[in-house]
């Protein structure tokens, strides 16, 4: 037999029964409508609150001036440069 999740299709059967017992057949199509707007309304607080992190993270990371290779090069010179001195043992002070 088929399962959803962790439960068999005769157990979501047997649920059913009990929960149509319990509540009858009036109150079902109420409480589906209320679960149905309770899932809408939680979707729309998570897209919502997703949309607020986005922008505050957006808003709160700064921005990079972009770096040409002409800056970046002699950078990465004095960074090997001060690497070999270090390893040298020599003290320039």
């Amino acid at each position: 037999m088929p399962k959803i999740g962790s439960l068999g299709v005769l157990e979501l059967l047997i649920i059913l029964v009990v929960v149509l017992l319990i509540f009858g057949p009036r109150r079902l199509p109420e409480m589906a409508k209320g679960l149905g707007q309770s899932v809408r309304e939680f979707r729309k607080g998570i897209k919502d609150m997703r949309k607020d992190l986005d922008e505050d993270v957006s808003a709160d990371a700064p921005k990079a001036a972009p770096v040409s290779a002409a800056t970046a090069a002699p950078a990465a010179d004095t960074a090997k440069t001060g690497a070999s001195t270090a390893a040298d043992g020599s003290d320039n002070s």
